[in-house]
C-alpha cells in the first residue's frame, strides 16, 4: 500500500501528498527546493523531510521558525509515522494513512533541477520574483511552472568580501526568514520602527550578546534589509540590563540618533538606532514607559491659500455711557498718598532691621571630580586601587583588605557617590585568606605549630617553629604550590635545628661551654654550673639570645660556682704523679709520666690553670678539669 498524507484541517482541507514514488521528499514552499510545494505564508521554505524505509515513513522536522509538529508534540529527531497520526506543517493539518485513497496528487516541483543561474547578475544580485502556483483542488494536478528566461546585465558581478562590502551594493542571496518575536516574555523588546521589517518586535535577553545582520545562519537577529550587511553589527546586553552597540565593519556603518559610532557605545530606551535603512529602539518593558520623539516623524505644513483671504472688519468698540469715569485719570487723595507711603516706610524699617541680625557669608560650592571624590573614599584604604569610567559610570576595584567589616565599609563609601552606575570588584579579604590556609596547615601534625596571619592589608607573615630544616622546605613547596599571593608572604618560620647551633656556638665563643640548654617551642631554658667570675658574660650572652630571630623567651636555671667545680671532668682518662708550684702558683704538674707546665697542650687542650687539687683546661671555647690528690 502507498503512504499518503491528506490535509484534514487548515487552507489546504482536502491536499493529499503521495509518498509512493521516490525514497526521500521535501515539504516546503521554494518550488526549487521542495518536493511538496505547500502555498502558506507560515511553511518555510524547507519545512520538513520525508524519507522511506523498510520500515516505514520517516519525517524530520527542518524548519526552525515554524517547527513541524507531530500529534502536537515538537520532535528533534526524525520520527517514523504510524497509521492515524497527525502532523502540522504551518497551518494545516494532515493525517497519515495507509490506506488507498482517491488518485490525487500535491503540486510537485518540476522535474528539472533549479533554474540555471545567470552568468552575471546586476549590482544588486538576482533578484527574481516567484509566481505561486494557483490554489490547488483535489481534482486538479498543477501544471509544472515554465522556467523564465534568463537575461544577461552588462554589469559584471563581483564577489564580496566577507563582512565589509555585503550589503546593497553585493550578493542578496541570503535566506530571507527571519526570527521574530523569538522570547514574547523578554525583560527587553527590539522594535523595528522603520525600514522592510517595520512593526516587527523581538524579544531581547539580560546577560546576551546578539549579532544583527541579514545572514541567517550566523546572525541571531536578522532583517530582511538589503542595506544591511551579513554581519552588521553587535549588541551586548548586560546581565543589569545596560545596552552596548558595536559596528562590525559593516558597509553603512551602524547609526546611533543620528550619529555614526567607530567604537563600541552605550545606548538608552531613548536611542534610535539605524542599521542601513533599518531604525529600531529598545524598549525596556520593565521600566515606565514614556512617549519617545522620533527624529523622522513626518512634518506637514498647512497649505498656504492662492490668494489672501480679505482681512474681518473689526466692531468699534460700544462708546461707555455718559457717567463712566476711567478710574486711571483720577486724582488720588493726598491723605491716601501718606499714608501709603507711611506704611512701605515701617514695612522697609522691619525688613531691615530682621536680616540685620544675620551675620552673611559668601557660600562657596566645591565641586569635586569624580576621580578625585573616588580617591577621597578610598582614602582609608590604601592598599585598594579603582579604574572609573565616566561615559558608563562603571568602577572597577581591586586590591586588599584586612577583615570583612573593612570590606563592607569600604563598599558603603563607594555606594554614596551617586555618579557611580555599577560596582565591579575582585577585593581580597586577607583574613578569609589566612582562615583558609591555615586549616588546611592544621591537618599536618608536623606543621601544627605553624601560622599564617595579616597584619595589614596586602601582606602575609607565616610564623612558628619546626624541627629541622628537611620539615622547613617541605613547608615551604606546599605554600609555593597553594597559597594565591606569594609574593606578599614573608616566611619567618623559625628552625629549631638551625638555632641549637646558633645557641651552641653562642656558648662557646663565650666560655660557657659547661652550660647545656633546651629550646622548645622558641623558649631557651639554661641550667648547669658557670664560674662566678663570669656572671656579667652570662647576662650578656642572655641578651644576645633574646635578640635571636624566633626566640621570644629565655630562662636562665645556671648556678654561679667556684672555677675549680666549673669544666667537663676528664679526671678518668689522666693520673697525675706530681705537681709543683713557684711564688705560691701552681707552675708544672706530670701527667700519665709526662711533665707539662701551664700554657702546654695536652691532647688538644690547653692547660690554664694548676691549682692544689685540680688542673682546669680549655679546649674550642669549652673548659676541662683534672681532678686529683697530693
Amino acid at each position: 500500500m502507498a503512504a499518503h498524507l491528506i490535509a484534514e484541517e487548515g487552507p489546504l482541507r482536502g491536499l493529499i501528498l503521495d509518498l509512493q514514488e521516490g525514497d526521500d521528499w521535501i515539504v516546503g514552499r521554494d518550488p526549487d527546493e521542495s518536493d511538496f510545494i505547500i502555498e502558506d505564508s507560515t511553511v518555510s521554505r524547507k519545512h520538513a523531510r520525508l524519507t522511506k524505509a523498510p520500515e516505514g515513513i520517516y519525517l524530520k522536522n527542518v524548519s526552525r521558525i515554524n517547527p513541524t509538529l507531530i500529534n502536537g508534540e515538537v520532535h528533534e529527531e526524525r520520527v517514523l509515522l504510524k497509521e492515524g497520526d497527525r502532523v502540522q506543517i504551518g497551518n494545516t493539518t494532515f493525517l497519515f494513512s495507509e490506506e488507498d485513497v482517491p488518485n490525487v496528487e500535491a503540486p510537485k516541483k518540476p522535474k528539472s533541477k533549479k533554474k540555471k543561474k545567470a552568468e552575471y547578475d546586476n549590482i544588486f544580485g538576482s533578484l527574481e520574483e516567484e509566481e505561486p502556483p494557483p490554489p490547488l483542488v483535489e481534482s486538479e494536478k498543477p501544471a509544472p511552472p515554465e522556467e523564465e528566461p534568463v537575461t544577461e546585465p552588462l554589469v559584471e558581478h563581483k564577489e564580496s568580501e566577507p563582512n565589509a562590502y555585503d550589503t546593497i551594493f553585493d550578493d542578496v542571496g541570503a535566506e530571507s526568514e527571519i526570527p521574530f518575536n523569538m522570547i514574547s516574555e523578554a525583560p527587553l523588546l527590539l522594535k523595528v520602527i522603520s525600514g522592510p521589517n517595520a512593526g516587527a518586535e523581538i524579544g531581547i535577553e539580560k546577560g546576551r550578546t546578539y549579532i544583527l545582520g541579514k545572514d541567517p545562519n550566523s546572525c541571531d537577529i536578522v532583517f530582511q534589509d538589503l542595506s544591511v550587511s551579513r554581519n552588521h553589527a553587535r549588541l551586548h546586553v548586560s546581565p543589569d540590563g545596560i545596552l552596548q552597540i558595536e559596528d562590525l565593519g559593516s558597509k553603512n556603518g551602524t547609526v546611533v540618533n543620528g550619529q555614526p559610532i567607530l567604537e563600541r557605545s552605550t545606548v538608552t530606551p531613548q536611542d534610535m538606532i539605524s542599521l542601513g535603512t533599518t531604525v529600531f529602539l529598545i524598549i525596556d518593558r520593565e521600566a515606565p514607559q514614556e512617549t519617545i520623539y522620533s527624529p523622522i516623524a513626518p512634518h506637514f505644513e498647512a497649505p498656504r491659500a492662492e490668494e489672501p483671504e480679505e482681512a474681518p472688519v473689526l466692531e468699534e468698540a460700544p462708546t461707555p455711557p455718559a457717567e463712566f469715569k476711567d478710574w486711571k485719570r483720577e486724582k488720588i487723595p493726598l491723605k491716601y498718598l501718606v499714608g501709603g507711603g507711611s506704611a512701605l516706610f515701617v514695612l522697609l524699617i522691619v525688613f531691615l532691621s530682621f536680616f540685620s541680625l544675620f551675620k552673611s557669608e559668601q557660600i562657596q560650592l566645591v565641586k569635586k571630580e569624580p576621580v578625585e571624590e573616588i580617591s577621597e573614599a578610598l582614602k582609608k584604604f590604601a592598599a585598594v586601587k579603582f579604574s572609573f569610567n565616566p561615559a558608563s559610570g562603571k568602577i572597577f576595584l581591586v586590591g586588599h583588605v584586612v577583615s570583612p567589616i573593612e570590606y563592607q565599609e569600604m563598599r558603603y563609601n563607594i555606594d554614596q557617590i551617586p555618579f557611580i552606575s555599577s560596582v565591579e570588584d575582585t577585593v581580597v579579604i586577607d583574613e578569609l585568606v589566612s582562615k583558609s590556609i591555615n586549616d588546611a596547615l592544621v591537618t599536618n601534625s608536623a606543621w601544627q605549630g605553624v601560622n599564617v596571619s595579616s597584619p595589614e592589608a596586602g601582606k602575609f607573615i607565616v610564623t612558628g617553629y619546626l624541627p629541622t630544616n628537611a620539615d622547613a622546605q617541605r613547608l615551604s613547596d606546599y605554600l609555593t604550590m597553594n597559597f594565591p599571593y606569594l609574593d606578599k608572604l614573608s616566611n619567618q618560620v623559625a628552625v629549631e635545628e638551625n638555632l641549637t647551633t646558633q645557641i651552641s656556638a653562642l656558648f662557646v665563643a663565650h666560655g660557657f661551654g659547661s652550660l647545656s640548654f633546651q629550646l622548645s617551642n622558641g623558649e631557651v631554658i639554661i641550667s648547669g654550673p658557670y664560674s662566678d667570675k663570669m656572671e656579667s658574660e652570662l647576662k650578656d650572652v642572655v641578651k644576645q639570645l633574646n635578640a635571636l630571630s624566633g626566640i621570644h623567651g629565655v630562662k636562665n636555671f645556671a648556678v654561679a660556682a667556684h672555677p675549680d667545680s666549673v669544666g667537663i671532668d676528664v679526671s678518668q682518662q689522666y693520673q697525675v704523679s706530681g705537681s709543683s708550684s713557684f711564688d705560691g702558683h701552681g707552675y708544672s704538674v706530670v701527667l700519665n709520666g709526662r711533665i707539662y707546665t701551664l700554657g702546654d697542650l695536652v691532647d688538644g687542650m690547653k692547660i690554664t690553670s694548676i691549682e692544689s687539687n685540680t688542673i682546669l683546661l680549655e679546649k674550642d671555647g669549652l673548659k676541662y678539669k683534672i681532678n686529683y690528690t697530693r
